[in-house]
């Protein structure tokens, strides 16, 4: 009895474990093969995850300028994964409007948020950016680029609905 016990909970979890892999690799499919041509010389690929709703996550593709120191406005590509409850497996385009600047919104300076041993001539900046979506959704971005200037990370804000969470980008 004991064995033929062990054995259910066995497949249950093989079968558990395949239906795992099957989602994931699905929603790499579906989320590759529905990238806009447009969207093909993106220079930052990321991820982004809401802190109110445990369902719902997905990817972003957006091309950020070099130059640091414009404001500037990108088409970027909003991906809710398969297992999102909300628009599972739909991108959304939206166009991102932000810049990089040494003071976050509280005033906040780079170097008085320096470590005592990290050099003054820093890479990091700030990274804000909005975008509102046609619904009336409208979201707000703060981040951080680090040193190396090839991650930026942060939380997003939005409204209608009303959700926050957690963003990163990284460079191609």
């Amino acid at each position: 009895m004991k064995n033929r016990f062990l054995k259910i909970i066995k497949r249950i979890l093989i079968t558990i474990l395949i239906l795992f892999v099957v989602v994931f690799i699905s929603n790499e499919i579906v989320y590759r093969t529905s990238i806009p041509e447009n969207f093909t010389e993106s220079n930052w690929n990321g991820k982004w995850n809401s802190s109110e709703y445990t369902l719902i996550s997905g990817k972003v593709l957006t091309t950020i300028p070099e130059n640091h120191n414009n404001e500037f406005k990108s088409e970027t590509l909003i991906y809710y994964n398969l297992w999102s409850v909300y628009k599972p497996g739909q991108n959304r385009i939206v166009e991102l409007s932000g810049n990089f600047s040494e003071s976050d919104i509280n005033g906040n300076n780079i170097g008085q948020k320096r470590r005592p041993n990290e050099s003054s001539e820093s890479n990091r900046r700030f990274f804000k950016a909005k975008m509102s979506i046609g619904n009336g959704q409208f979201i707000e971005y703060d981040g951080m680029k680090d040193d190396d200037g090839i991650e930026i990370s942060g939380e997003y804000d939005s409204s209608f609905p009303r959700d926050n969470g957690t963003f990163e980008l990284n460079k191609k």
